[in-house]
């Protein structure tokens, strides 16, 4: 009995994220719509990607936090060896090419809710400040 109210505060008490399972979605080529929000970040670029302070470019680049967390797994037809399964991922930066369209809406976007239709890859290079990226095709305000 004990156990069984212990049990009940806990339930209604944590938060539901601690149970509840994130999304699965899987790399390109599938086509992938997630909603979040814009935001532009820095950080540091050539030559050591470690600090602005001490020299390295800065980096800027557009990302989008994720409304609720998700997981990435591999495609069936994934072919790209640098993709590899993620969990809990919160933030994706951003690529648009050749949609210089969608480039040239994402500053006006900013804090905005907002929907984005693309495909998902896996980081790959030092410009790669997220573990995932997403190649954004459709970008859809859902608050104005």
């Amino acid at each position: 009995m004990k156990m069984f109210f212990i049990s009940a505060i806990l339930t209604l008490f944590l938060p539901t994220s601690l149970w509840a399972e994130n999304r699965v979605y899987h790399y390109e080529p599938e086509n992938v719509e997630l909603i979040g929000t814009v935001e532009e970040q820095t950080f540091p670029g050539r030559p050591g990607y470690e600090s602005i302070k001490n020299g390295d470019e800065i980096e800027r680049g557009w990302y989008f936090r994720l409304l609720s967390p998700i997981d990435v797994e591999l495609s069936k037809n994934d072919g790209d060896h640098n993709s590899k399964a993620e969990s809990n991922v919160k933030i994706l930066q951003l690529a648009w090419f050749p949609n210089k369209v969608v480039g040239a809406a994402l500053p006006n976007l900013v804090g905005k809710k907002v929907e984005l239709k693309g495909q998902l890859f896996h980081a790959f290079t030092a410009h790669h400040h997220a573990r995932i990226l997403m190649r954004v095709e459709v970008v859809e305000v859902v608050d104005k």
